[in-house]
C-alpha cells in the first residue's frame, strides 16, 4: 500500500513539474512578445505611457515563468502548502476562482462539441 501511494505521489509530482514547466515557457514566450509590443508602443508618442505598462507586465510574466520552469513539483507543492497555511482564505478563493474558469471552459467546450456535432449530422439522422 505504501510503495503504491509512494508511487502515485512520484506520478503526480512529475505530471505537476512537466505541466508547471509547459505553463512557464508559454508565460516567458507571451513575455516576449510583450516586450516586442513595449517596444513598439515607445516609438509611438501616444503609446509611451502604456509602454510603462507593458514593461511592468513583461517583468511580471517572466518573473513567474522563471518560477514554473526552474521549480520542481516538489517546490510548487511545497510553496502552495506553505500559501495555504499562511493564507487559507486566499487560497480559497483563488480555489474557487479557478473552479468557475475550469467549469467554464468546460461548458464552453461541450457547447462547442454540441454544435459541431448537429452540424456533421444529415438531415434526418438522429445523433444518439
Amino acid at each position: 500500500m505504501k510503495d503504491s501511494q509512494s508511487g502515485l505521489k512520484g506520478l503526480l509530482l512529475k505530471q505537476i513539474d512537466t505541466s508547471s514547466s509547459v505553463a512557464g515557457e508559454r508565460l516567458l514566450g507571451s513575455a516576449a512578445s510583450l516586450r516586442r509590443i513595449a517596444v513598439e508602443l515607445r516609438a509611438d508618442d501616444l503609446g509611451r505611457s502604456v509602454a510603462g505598462l507593458a514593461d511592468l507586465g513583461v517583468v511580471n510574466l517572466e518573473r513567474v515563468g522563471s518560477y514554473l520552469t526552474d521549480s520542481d513539483g516538489d517546490r510548487l507543492v511545497s510553496d502552495v502548502e506553505k500559501f495555504g497555511r499562511e493564507k487559507p482564505l486566499a487560497l480559497a478563493a483563488t480555489g474557487l476562482i479557478l473552479g468557475i474558469v475550469g467549469s467554464r471552459m468546460i461548458k464552453a467546450s461541450a457547447s462547442q462539441n454540441n454544435r459541431a456535432d448537429a452540424s456533421s449530422t444529415s438531415f434526418g439522422e438522429r445523433a444518439l
